[in-house]
Order: structure tokens, then sequence, then C-alpha cells
């Protein structure tokens, strides 16, 4: 027997083989206890190396794992502060003020609270169009460090839009004291600004508002504030703080505005209207799994837009979409659709008997339109219009949206639900991929991407992938909604994970609104090939 016989073919550092050979050339020792040594010294170098492959290994995970620490604590900071100034954004504000009058509210002694909202004036965005962008982002850091330098204690700052600070201060304040500030805070940001070829003064407004005289809320006192604001503004005085006369005239002003966006929509959407239509594809709730047929019920449906052109023809959504995108018309389409949506809601609503109260419409929220400074009140608009519960509609929006600026989407997701329309995150799984982030906003599920229902069944880690992912979301509390779904082999599959809602060819396609209304009478999910 051969030494390579004893210690097999694996590759073993030069000075161990020296030594077995040695052990193995000396006649003085039995060769069975030749043999033992020589594959126990062998087993164990090679046990070593292991150790050694796995230590190196453990390290570089450790340092992944470090690595997305770091992003998402970066991630973590650029939801609740803000870039340029570092000080803490609309976010914060909200759950500081919150907890403020929570204690004013239940505190024996009077405790005032004094909200003052500062906007930087026209002159800031004059300068910026002149400015390289470091210089005026440097403007806005030196402002924020001016109002921190006359903050009087028990204040605190915040940063909550590019050109508007908010300081929340908690005191026992005269009138006379509040004005003080108010002045103090004009004075350091008109301050001159010293750059290296320019010398430069920056005015500006300020609202406020006083707890208990002007709100208990936090709504109340920022929206009073925010009044007060505008009312500077429109004086073109240094400070205002809130009287009741003024939200009159801001509310016939609101009335106005509204008057003239609503006569424009009515014009654009009755040309859409000629052109385009939505279409309901069901979405399915399981509730047994265990025969030859899921049993379940209809509990909504997503609104799919169709495009029928003048001379092309029906254009599929992929098609037309991303062009509607880029040139922004998928603002007013998406609007269209939101009213839409909200009509058949309102129908169905009126429908007695037919038990169609309890479901939604889900519509989705483009990445242009989710950016649209209109889209809160649009929504509004749209319910109102159609006088809907606010429940019964359901926004989508994807991954790509939210992070494309995660401070204006963390509010913009927070004031829909406000309203109590829930949102889901539409094609997860194809972005950012990360339900650590999506934890931090108030979603109420994930669409699971149809791309997973490929090959869902045959590959390994596709498996891999939607199992953490549904694991992950039980955790958080999410739901997933399962797109795609054409195979009852994959519901069983993702039955056992704990996925509950559906939706797919397997159940049907997206039809019209008549045809998807008449089909609600008589759905039946014990032939699930309906409107395959």
């Amino acid at each position: 027997m051969s030494l390579r016989d004893l210690i097999g073919d694996d590759d073993l550092p030069a000075g161990t083989l020296r030594e077995l050979r040695e052990v193995f050339r000396r006649r003085d020792v039995p060769d069975d206890i030749k043999r033992r040594y020589i594959s126990l010294r062998a087993r164990q170098q090679q046990l070593e190396q292991q150790l050694d492959d796995t230590s190196s290994a453990l390290d570089d995970l450790h340092e992944q794992i470090k690595a997305r620490k770091r992003r998402e604590q970066n991630l973590e900071k650029r939801l609740i502060y803000n870039e340029k100034t570092g000080l803490a954004n609309h976010t914060v504000l909200d759950n500081d003020l919150h907890s403020f009058l929570n204690e004013a509210n239940s505190s024996p002694a009077p405790r005032d609270i004094v909200v003052y909202i500062i906007a930087l004036d026209q002159s800031f965005e004059d300068a910026k169009r002149s400015l390289e962008p470091s210089l005026s982002d440097w403007i806005i850091y030196e402002t924020g460090e001016r109002l921190k330098e006359c903050l009087p204690a028990n204040s605190r700052l915040y940063h909550t839009r590019e050109t508007e600070f908010v300081v929340v201060m908690v005191h026992n304040h005269s009138g006379d004291v509040v004005e003080y500030y108010a002045d103090r805070f004009y004075e350091e940001v008109s301050r001159r600004f010293t750059l290296p070829k320019y010398t430069i003064s920056i005015g500006c407004y300020i609202g406020i508002a006083c707890h208990p005289d002007h709100g208990s809320s936090k709504r109340s006192l920022l929206r009073n504030a925010d009044i007060a604001l505008s009312n500077s503004i429109r004086l073109r005085r240094v400070s205002t703080t809130y009287r009741p006369e003024m939200s009159v005239a801001v509310i016939e002003k609101i009335e106005l505005q509204n008057s003239i966006i609503k006569a424009l929509e009515e014009q654009t959407i009755a040309e859409i209207n000629r052109q385009f239509e939505l279409h309901y594809q069901p979405l399915i709730e399981i509730e047994s799994c265990s025969g030859t047929v899921p049993q379940g019920r209809v509990v909504g449906a997503e609104a799919l837009i169709r495009w029928h052109h003048p001379s092309h023809g029906l254009v599929a959504p992929d098609r037309f979409i991303p062009v509607a995108e880029e040139s922004g018309l998928i603002v007013p389409i998406g609007t269209w659709a939101l009213y839409t949506a909200s009509d058949l809601l309102a129908s169905w609503g009126v429908r007695n008997g037919k038990g169609f109260e309890h479901l939604f419409v889900s519509v989705n929220v483009s990445p242009r339109q989710f950016r649209d400074e209109y889209l809160l009140s649009n929504i509004e608009r749209a319910l109102s219009r159609a006088q809907v519960a606010a429940d019964n509609l359901r926004l989508e929006i994807t991954e790509s949206s939210i992070m494309d600026d995660p401070e204006d989407s963390l509010y913009k997701i927070h004031r829909i639900r406000e309203m109590g329309i829930e949102v889901s995150i539409d094609d997860f799984g194809t972005g950012y991929s990360s339900l650590s982030y999506l934890k931090r906003f108030p979603i109420r599920s994930i669409k699971l991407d149809r791309t997973f229902m490929r090959d869902l069944l045959t590959d390994k880690a596709t498996m891999s992938i939607v199992k953490a992912i549904c694991n992950m979301a039980a955790g958080l509390g999410i739901e997933v909604i399962v797109e795609g779904v054409e195979q009852y082999e994959q519901i069983q599959y993702l039955w056992d994970l704990g996925c509950r809602r559906y939706q797919g060819f397997y159940f049907g396609r997206a039809v019209p609104e008549d045809l998807f209304s008449a089909e609600l009478d008589d759905w039946s999910m014990e032939d699930s090939s309906h409107g395959a």
C-alpha cells in the first residue's frame, strides 16, 4: 500500500506531506500504527483546512451583514433626516408634536406649544438659478445652523421641505415672547451670506399657530400655522399669527381653485373617455386548498387600463404606458382612472342586496403620477365626487416610485393612509426587494411580481426567494398578494407559505366593467377556470 492510498486524493500542505512520508518510511513502527497515524493526521489537516475555509466564509458573511446594516442605517437616516441639513424631517415632527400635545393635554399645569413655519422667500429661488448647486445647498445648510443657534430651551427645529423649516417651542409664552422669537428667526435667516464672488440676502416668511388657542391636534396646529404662513406671503409681512377669519379666505380661494381645476378636468376626462377604458381582473381570497380546486371568494379587482386608438386599434399597455409616463400624459390618464374606478365603486354601492359593498378596486399609480404635487388632492376629489368609502379604494405603487424619494414617499403614503385608503407595493421583488426598507412605510400588502410564477415549481432559487419574501412579510404583518397565477399547483405551493390572495388567468382575465359586474352576480369558485 502506498502513501497516496492512505491519504486519498486531497492535496495536503508540503510540510504535512514530508512529515507523513517520514512516518511511512520508518521501520521501527508497526504498519497498522503507521496507517492509523497517517490517516488521522491527514484527516486532521483536512479538517483544519475546512475550518480555515469556514472561518473565511464567516468573515465574508460578517462583512456583508455589516455592509447591509450600514445601508439600512443610511436609508433610515434618509427617511427621518434631511440630507442637506442633517435636521429631522416631517416624519419626526409628526411624532414629536403628537407627544408634545399628549403631554400638554394631560399636564395639570398650563403648557403652551408654539409652531412656527419658516419659508424662504423668492430671493432664494432667484439666487438658486444663478448659483452652483453646492452653493445653494450651503445656503440651506447655513440657514438651518443659524436657526439652531437662536433656539430657546425646550424647542426643536425641523427641515420639512427644501425651503421650509419648522420650529416647535414648548413653554408658557406670552404673545410678546412669541413675536420676539419670530423676529429673531427672521433676523438670523436674512443676515447676508458671503460667498466667494457674491454677497446674498435671503428673506423669509413665518406662520405661527399656538396650542391650545389655535388647535389641540397636530393636524390643526400645522394647518393653521400653514394658513398663517400663506397670509404672511400674500400680505408680504414678516410673520403672522393665525386668526380664525384667515380660514374663511383660504377656503374661498381653494373653492375657486377647485372650480377652475374641475372645469379643466371635465374637458380632459371627457376626451380620455372617448379612447380609454378600464378592465377589471378579479382578486380572489382562498379559504381552502384541500380539494381538487381552491375554495374562496372574490374580494376585489385590479383596474387595468386599455387604449382603443382611433386608427391603430387596441394598443397594448406595455407599448403606450412607457410613452405616457415619459411625456407626462400618464398624470391625467391616471387621474381619469381614479375617477372611473371610484364611479364603479359608487355603482356597486347602490346595488342593494348584491353584497358588493365589501369589494374594493385597486388602481395603479405610476411613478410620475406618484411624484405629481396634485396627487393627494386628486384622490380626495375622486372619492368626494363619487361619494364612496375610502376603504373600498386601494392604490398600488411600485418599489422604484417609493425609493426615488423616500422622504416625500413617506409623507404621501401617510397622508393616503390618513384618508383611509390602503396602499400596496406592486411588482415586489423586481426592485430594491428589501422588506427591511418597506417596513418603515405604512403599507398593507405587497404584490409578488408575476415573473416569479414562470418557474416557481421548477427552479429552486425562485422557490427560495419566494419563501424568504413570504416569511419576512409574515414577520412584519404585511400581506402577500400573488399575481400571474395560472396553475392550481402554484396555488397549492403558495398556500403552504401562507399566501391567501391571488390574481391571474387561473381565476379570470381582465374584462370590461359591465361584464365584470355581471359576473359578480354568479361568480363560482368551484369553476376555477372561469374567465381564463
